[in-house]
């Protein structure tokens, strides 16, 4: 890219992003696409977003892997982490647990923090990869540390049952409820749980309920079974 290319393409963007805070989001996708046409990464990822997800556009996964390849090819790590998911889990032309293998590992030794859970995944389920619990768990790790929800998730079910680490109930209850504090649903539920069942923690349904309420309130239904059997049995409300 040029330097007069650069300037405008760099002009596009700011305005795009102006526009997209402003909730002016079809204005937003065109001056992204204008940056992105001359080049510019971030608006080549932020286009492949907008295909992916379907956002004033059809829905167009094809044109969401064009994008996100061209900013990787950029050494974009957010589109370096999508793309990697999208031949994780896309169909036909689009699937290829290698390139996912390959796209992912990339942008995690770069430190994408959400690529080093992605590859922790690929690991344990062996995407790409030949299966291998040790290191999707020191992986997991990682991501946990940096606050990587999913990561807090998965890393908790594996300390629980003992693969590729020790079982540990009182760890794997620890790192449940994080990934229940930074929003994870599935976390959040089960995390009432284990406070209800006191496996790996003391038993308190007071907490149980909080986390039970919580969840309930972020769209999971198997909550109020429990909520109603608290509030029935113990007479504790919130």
């Amino acid at each position: 890219m040029n330097p007069s290319d650069k300037a405008t393409a760099e002009a596009y963007y700011e305005g795009g992003m102006r526009a997209f805070e402003s909730k002016d989001v079809k204005n937003a996708l065109a001056l992204f696409l204008s940056a992105a046409r001359l080049g510019h990464a971030d608006a080549q990822f932020r286009v492949g977003v907008f295909f992916y997800h379907g956002i004033v556009v059809n829905r167009d996964e094809r044109e969401a892997l064009k994008w996100f390849r061209k900013a990787a090819m950029q050494n974009h790590l957010a589109a370096m982490s999508e793309l990697g998911i999208m031949y994780a889990e896309g169909k036909k032309t689009q699937h290829s647990p290698a390139k996912a293998y390959e796209w992912t590992r990339k942008a995690a030794e770069a430190g994408h923090p959400q690529a080093i859970c992605n590859l922790a995944s690929f690991y344990e389920r062996g995407i790409g990869v030949e299966q291998n619990f040790t290191i999707a768990v020191r992986l997991y790790e990682k991501a946990a540390d940096l606050k990587i929800p999913e990561a807090c998730f998965a890393l908790s079910h594996l300390c629980y049952k003992g693969i590729g680490t020790k079982e540990d109930h009182a760890r794997s209850a620890r790192l449940c409820r994080k990934a229940a504090d930074l929003g994870h649903r599935e976390a959040t539920l089960g995390t009432g749980i284990v406070y209800h069942e006191g496996d790996g923690v003391e038993q308190d349904d007071e907490v149980a309920l909080r986390y039970f309420k919580l969840a309930l309130s972020m769209g999971m239904p198997e909550a109020k079974r429990f909520i109603d059997e608290i509030e029935k049995t113990q007479g504790i409300k919130l």
